[in-house]
């Protein structure tokens, strides 16, 4: 699990359309809410595929199926509180048959 709070964070994130998508997202938010800091208004957090029970649909504000060049995620966001919440997102593998 990666927990990114912060743009430098970004840099942990290895799979790189991955990292732009989550890069763009906060920079937006956070131009939206006219914060400096990321960590004001909420965070990201990528887990590994092993780690799906550690995504807790039913405590999602949604779910949807992510597609990024090659790669499919499971996305979701969490609200804790009304100012704060957690984009989550979990590799999916894709099976062919």
């Amino acid at each position: 699990m990666i927990k990114v709070t912060s743009l430098q964070e970004m840099n942990h994130i290895e799979k790189g359309s991955l990292q732009m998508h989550i890069r763009e997202k906060a920079e937006a938010m956070m131009q939206e809410y006219q914060v400096e800091n990321m960590d004001d208004i909420g965070c990201f957090i990528v887990l590994e595929p092993e780690e799906f029970t550690d995504f807790p649909i039913g405590e999602m504000e949604f779910v949807e199926i992510l597609f990024l060049e090659e790669s499919m995620f499971l996305h979701g966001v969490r609200i804790i509180d009304e100012s704060y919440g957690e984009d989550i997102y979990l590799p999916v593998a894709v099976v062919t048959c």
